[in-house]
């Protein structure tokens, strides 16, 4: 994706962790998206019903709603019916025993290559393709 079509993506962040949340930012505006975050799942359904993303970001375990519920959530509304949903997990366990009744287009580990990683998922779903 070159920075030209990346700089009119609107990626929305729900991430609990203040540092983690500031790292996901960071990656991301550098890679050339425009980046609005919130601190729990509750929080970024609010921003997402006020404003056009064109894919979310969200941890898996945050207070208030979890990534896989505002995930599902998100998928009822018309205006994220293809929306990419990325959901960020500590545990690959969580990630692999949720897979099937998650809505999520795609699952990441955080840990070392989380930054290539979701750039380069975010880049591909996208683009229309598929990662996984």
């Amino acid at each position: 994706m070159s920075g030209e079509n990346s700089l009119e993506m609107k990626i929305l962040i729900a991430e609990d962790d203040a540092a983690m949340r500031r790292f996901l930012e960071i990656t991301l505006q550098r890679a050339g998206y425009k980046v609005m975050s919130a601190q729990d799942g509750l929080a970024a359904l609010k921003i997402a019903l006020s404003e056009k993303f064109d894919a979310v970001v969200a941890d898996a375990v945050m207070p208030n709603l979890t990534g896989q519920d505002l995930c599902r959530m998100l998928r009822q509304n018309p205006a994220f019916t293809d929306a990419p949903l990325i959901i960020l997990s500590g545990l690959e366990q969580e990630l692999s025993a949720n897979i099937e009744q998650d809505c999520a287009d795609n699952y990441l580990v955080k840990g070392g290559e989380l930054k290539e990683q979701l750039i380069t998922a975010l880049s591909n779903l996208l683009s229309g393709k598929m990662v996984n």
